[in-house]
C-alpha cells in the first residue's frame, strides 16, 4: 500500500479528501468564517493571495482597491511571520474599516489562511521529495 501522501495526488484539498469528514469540518469552520456581512469575500480572496505569494505558493502579488482592502492586507502581511508585532493601531483600524466583529473574522481567518499554507507547502515539499 502507498503512503497517505502519495496515495492523495496532486494539492491540499486532494490531501483532505483522504479524510471526508475532515475536509466537511474544514470548509464549515471557513464557511462560518467568511460568510459573515462585515468583511466582503473580496477582501478575504485578496488577504488569502496576499499570504499564499508570502509562503511562495502564488506567483504574482495582490494590491489593494480600497482603505479596508489595505488594512486588512497590512494584517495579512504580518500573520505568517510577524504576528506578534501586529500593532494596537493596525488592529483599531481592522476595528474601524470592519466592526469588532469583523476584526474577530478576519484575524481568525487569515491565522487559518496562514495554517492552510504551511500544510500546502509542507505537503508540496513532502511530495516533491518522494520523487
Amino acid at each position: 500500500m502507498k503512503p497517505w501522501l502519495q496515495q492523495s495526488g496532486e494539492g491540499f484539498q486532494s490531501l483532505l479528501a483522504l479524510r471526508p469528514e475532515l475536509q466537511k469540518k474544514y470548509q464549515e469552520f471557513l464557511s462560518v468564517v467568511e460568510n459573515n456581512e462585515s468583511v466582503p469575500e473580496q477582501v478575504y480572496d485578496l488577504c488569502r493571495a496576499r499570504i499564499q505569494h508570502i509562503h511562495g505558493l502564488r506567483a504574482e502579488d495582490v494590491v489593494p482597491g480600497n482603505d479596508g482592502e489595505t488594512v486588512a492586507l497590512v494584517a495579512a502581511d504580518r500573520i505568517p511571520y510577524q504576528h506578534h508585532q501586529l500593532s494596537d493601531g493596525e488592529v483599531d483600524a481592522l476595528k474601524t474599516a470592519f466592526g469588532d466583529q469583523g476584526c474577530v473574522a478576519l484575524l481568525t481567518a487569515l491565522a487559518f489562511f496562514d495554517v492552510t499554507c504551511r500544510l500546502e507547502a509542507t505537503f508540496n515539499s513532502a511530495q516533491m521529495s518522494e520523487q
